[in-house]
């Protein structure tokens, strides 16, 4: 679904259609939808994989099973292609109806992981395993924002509400997914013990409390009640916990030097751009350029999708059951990553190479990157699975370790 995602922001930049980006109008709504696309669509669907691919194993529990993953799958895929249908329609009346049925689909597919990690969680304490709690994220939280972001969208003609929802979608639903990556494969998957055990779900509320105040603050904002600085201010606070509370001192001394121990470089870089988009959140007449807020674009090209990546490389590896001292770095997925957020850097501090035509230069650097990144990402699949005689097994090493 990346393709035809990247075919849409490739049409939305090439047109004059009346919301294409060359307009000064519905910019917001192209960015509430385009972000939908990411976040609920392809990104959420690797999220999505590896909870039914772990699930089953880690709990001992047959809530999770095939019919509900090829249920979301062509729920979450149907949706995908209406919006992207609703935007090459060239016909603005026609790209909001559209865009809301594909949005109702995508709340679907995600409403229906929540029964199945509702009956794990009841299953878990009829059998006295400790494994509830982290089966009601998927269960309350991800169907819960969809549902959020879906009503902001429905009445955005409400003032902060488009915005409210923007927000509340990358900064709370998928700021809390990356963080909870990173704190799961440096603490539960490699056991560096970077947070306390006891402290994991306090990282994670104190993080969630700010982000949500930020997304309340940005609605406070539009109707005319709050500062600006405020604004900026409050989403600075979240990502700069999420850098702090995940000591990155001590990450960094495990991760450089002689005593570098494996882990995923995906997931440790992603850990470290929380703190380069604290600081973009807050730099003084940082232009927002064409995507609303940079700052947000920005996190979910880095931090979120290194994470999500990195921790499905890395699963995928353990079913292959490598050693992790033998894993590839992958660090040209993280200069092709690298690239992509460069642009977005020039858009924001107005870095103009050639004149006028500076944005194709910004829209070649994304889309290399999110190419290159998809293909490498193919290439790897493609040679363990197809051309290696390895073995794929159905346990990953070390799933003890996933345990909750």
């Amino acid at each position: 679904m990346i393709i035809p995602f990247m075919l849409t922001v490739t049409w939305l930049s090439a047109t004059e259609s009346d919301y294409s980006f060359q307009q000064e109008n519905y910019r917001l709504e192209i960015a509430f939808v385009l972000t939908a696309l990411i976040s609920l669509g392809w990104l959420m669907s690797m999220v999505v994989g590896m909870v039914f691919d772990l699930f089953p194993i880690t709990h001992d529990s047959q809530a999770f099973n095939h019919t509900h993953s090829n249920q979301y799958l062509v729920i979450n895929f149907i949706g995908q292609a209406l919006i992207m249908g609703g935007v090459f329609s060239n016909n603005l009346s026609t790209m909001f109806e559209m865009v809301t049925i594909g949005l109702v689909l995508l709340c679907w597919g995600l409403i229906s992981i929540a029964w199945p990690s509702w009956k794990l969680h009841l299953d878990s304490k009829e059998n006295q395993r400790n494994c509830g709690n982290i089966a009601l994220l998927p269960a309350l939280m991800i169907p819960v924002s969809a549902l959020v972001i879906l009503g902001c969208w429905i009445f955005r003609q409400e003032t902060g509400l488009l915005e409210f929802g923007f927000s509340f979608n990358v900064v709370v639903m998928m700021g809390t997914i990356s963080l909870t990556l990173i704190l799961a494969h440096f603490n539960r998957r490699l056991s560096w013990n970077l947070v306390k055990f006891t402290d994991f779900r306090p990282v994670v509320a104190v993080y969630l409390v700010l982000a949500l105040v930020h997304c309340f603050s940005v609605l406070l904002y539009e109707r005319g009640q709050v500062t600006e600085n405020i604004v900026n201010f409050s989403q600075s606070l979240p990502f700069l916990w999420a850098f702090i509370s995940t000591r990155p001192i001590k990450m960094l001394q495990n991760t450089i030097g002689k005593n570098r121990k494996p882990h995923s470089p995906l997931i440790g870089q992603g850990q470290m751009y929380f703190l380069i988009v604290a600081i973009m959140s807050i730099i003084p007449d940082f232009d927002e350029g064409k995507f609303i807020n940079i700052s947000y674009v920005t996190l979910i090209f880095s931090n979120v999708m290194l994470s999500i990546w990195g921790s499905g490389i890395y699963l995928h590896k353990d079913h292959l059951h490598q050693s992790i001292h033998s894993r590839s770095n992958l660090y040209i997925m993280l200069i092709f990553n690298f690239i992509g957020v460069l642009s977005l850097f020039m858009i924001g501090f107005r870095i103009n190479i050639l004149g006028d035509n500076s944005d194709l230069v910004y829209f070649v650097m994304r889309n290399f990157a999110l190419t290159s990144m998809m293909v490498y990402m193919v290439v790897i699949l493609f040679k363990d699975l197809v051309l290696s005689f390895d073995t794929w097994h159905r346990i990953p090493m070390h799933h003890e370790r996933y345990v909750s």
